[in-house]
């Protein structure tokens, strides 16, 4: 059975379709990735992996997937970096988050829903910390419910509702939302310009010299241990929650790259309404370069040789750089 982990798993449960899915462990806060609120994704994201088993660091770090995996619309299960047993990862965004009414940002993990009882899931979490100068970093109050009693096992499927202010509650294709008035009086921190957001894997063991410990310093019991190249907390994406009235500003004011036409087929074209030059490269899931050069705004660069899949392209003009996510048909 250690041949398979969840990016493996959800094949075999994911035989509902998301229609049945939006049925099963998603209630009113869940944020679907198609969500109109959203006006903007993660640009960058910066992974420091953990262990695939804390306990035990001769299996050596989570390696599953590549930080480029974090950046854009999330995608399939496997789309999706893994951050390993205490890892963590830094998103940064083409502008900055503000605090408005309601939830202002929402964050993707691959979880997948319990066959045999909908209400339940396998999920797994990490905190969540923000940040306006990228130095210091402000925690969500996480709070944990549920039993400690016995340890969540590898497969274990549990009840997201017991898990709050938890990355990770919802499953595939719905975000957890986090608003940011709830750090209002934190010091040091600006709720209307937030430039970096960590997640930090929790570890969920019940053994006290390992577990992580929600804000009341109770443990933590989640699924564990994984002890997978893809174990512990599988980032898939970090949507901004806007109002549609800042929506239309704020997407005015970005230097983002659109990539015509994605999916594509025969060729893609990079433009953006600030730069006119890009240096790009081409990288496939496994993080190697497959194509990379200069070319202008909305000139034609040949992906016919690529073979059918998800790629991801990094771009960088007049100091700006991006990232953004393709599919190849």
């Amino acid at each position: 059975m250690q041949q398979f982990h969840k990016l493996f798993m959800i094949g075999l449960s994911g035989l509902c379709s998301h229609a049945a899915l939006a049925q099963n462990n998603v209630d009113a806060y869940a944020v679907s990735k198609t969500d109109t609120r959203i006006s903007a994704w993660a640009t960058a994201c910066t992974v420091t992996r953990g262990w695939v088993d804390i306990a035990d660091h001769s299996q050596g770090l989570a390696s599953f997937g590549v930080d480029a995996n974090g950046v854009g619309i999330p995608g399939s299960s496997t789309d999706v970096v893994s951050l390993g047993d205490s890892g963590t990862a830094v998103l940064t965004f083409a502008n900055p988050i503000k605090n408005m009414s309601g939830p202002d940002f929402a964050v993707f993990e691959n979880g997948f829903v319990d066959g045999q009882n909908p209400q339940q899931a396998f999920l797994e979490f990490a905190f969540v910390e923000v940040s306006s100068d990228g130095q210091r970093y402000v925690r969500f109050p996480a709070s944990y419910t549920g039993s400690t009693a016995t340890q969540y096992g590898n497969w274990t499927y549990v009840d997201g509702r017991e898990y709050k202010n938890l990355a990770g509650r919802y499953v595939l294709g719905y975000g957890t939302p986090f608003d940011l008035e709830e750090l209002q009086d934190s010091t040091g921190l600006d709720i209307n310009n937030i430039t970096h957001v960590r997640l930090v894997d929790v570890i969920g063991s019940v053994n006290p010299l390992l577990g992580s410990k929600d804000a009341q310093g109770n443990l933590i019991n989640d699924p564990y241990p994984s002890p997978y190249a893809s174990g512990g907390f599988d980032l898939s994406g970090i949507a901004v929650l806007n109002n549609r009235t800042n929506s239309i500003a704020d997407r005015m004011n970005k230097n983002e790259v659109q990539i015509v036409p994605n999916p594509a087929n025969q060729f893609i074209s990079l433009s953006s309404e600030k730069n006119t030059i890009f240096y790009y490269r081409i990288v496939n899931v496994l993080g190697q370069e497959i194509k990379s050069g200069t070319v202008k705004n909305n000139v034609y660069i040949d992906v016919s040789g690529l073979t059918a899949g998800s790629y991801y392209i990094f771009t960088e003009s007049n100091g700006t750089k991006s990232a953004a996510h393709f599919l190849k048909h």
